[in-house]
């Protein structure tokens, strides 16, 4: 047992050499891995600040034009809207035109009718006055039979026929 003891107690010449050879290589280490160690560290660091950075440009960016895509279709919505509109204020505009159109179409076509009624009417009372003193002379010339000629029995027909026209016309 006295090996075992041996070997867990502390020899103080293995404390310095240890001691001395953790220091030796902590100087080792930092003159040969500490400084490219170190120097990958600030490079790597340097890499995520510049792709932080970058990110956040690009998202600033994105932002940016995600608001102008926004104001683009809040416009073109707008626009869209407006033409409709003016559609909608042309079609009814144009039905109005042509409403009045065919309502002027109607009042002509009406008023012709009236002015062609009228002309035949004239035309229809012009006969009947005609007949009517055909008939009258000839009945005058039956009742009167040689005592007035063709004319002077026209004549006094004509002036019978005016006088009832102007008393009770003929409508």
């Amino acid at each position: 047992m006295d090996a075992g003891k041996a070997l867990l107690s502390p020899d103080t010449g293995t404390i310095i050499w240890t001691l001395v050879t953790f220091i030796a290589l902590l100087i080792v280490l930092r003159a040969v891995a500490w400084k490219p160690v170190l120097a990958l560290l600030a490079e790597r660091e340097k890499t995520i600040r510049s792709s932080l950075e970058e990110a956040r440009k690009a998202r600033e960016e994105a932002e940016k034009h995600m608001q102008e895509s926004r104001e683009s279709l809040k416009k073109a919505r707008q626009e869209m809207a407006a033409v409709i509109d003016k559609g909608q204020r042309e079609a009814e505009r144009f039905r109005q035109e042509l409403m009045e159109k065919a309502q002027q179409d109607a009042d002509e076509t009406r008023r012709r009718g009236v002015e062609e009624i009228e002309r035949e009417k004239r035309a229809a009372l012009s006969e009947i006055r005609e007949a009517a003193v055909d008939l009258a002379v000839s009945a005058a010339g039956k009742i009167v039979a040689s005592s007035m000629d063709e004319a002077s029995q026209r004549k006094l027909a004509t002036e019978f026929l005016s006088k009832m026209g102007d008393g009770s016309s003929i409508s």
